[in-house]
């Protein structure tokens, strides 16, 4: 039997191929680079300069490093602009390093806690 297929939403598209967008903070960063990269390239009309903009933007609105949701959110940000390009993979890498020390300064039951 032959079955429809429905049409595709902009929703079912970005759900489909960008899960990670279903993080609200992955969604923020990402929807912060692409404004800032979109204006700062009309208005200068030079791709390095809306590329640099745009990353800076990306890693200001990263969670901060306080507390167990927000460092993991933070991480998955970081994973997700380099993936993206928005995080040079040497900066990438002191930013997950930062991450990690952060993480180990959380108290362990606040960590089992919010996993429930």
């Amino acid at each position: 039997m032959i079955q429809a297929i429905p049409p595709s939403t902009a929703e079912r598209l970005e759900a489909d191929f960008y899960p990670s967008l279903q993080n609200p903070a992955v969604a923020l960063c990402t929807e912060v680079w692409q404004k800032i990269h979109a204006a700062t390239l009309e208005r200068t009309k030079s791709p390095y300069t809306g590329e640099r903009c745009a990353g800076k933007a990306f890693r200001l609105a990263m969670p901060p490093l306080s507390g167990y949701r927000n460092i993991c959110d933070f991480i998955v940000c970081a994973g997700y602009g380099m993936l993206l390009g928005a995080i040079k993979e040497e900066n990438g890498t002191k930013l997950l390093y930062s991450a990690q020390v952060a993480l180990a300064t959380v108290p362990r039951q606040s960590k089992t806690q919010t996993r429930t």
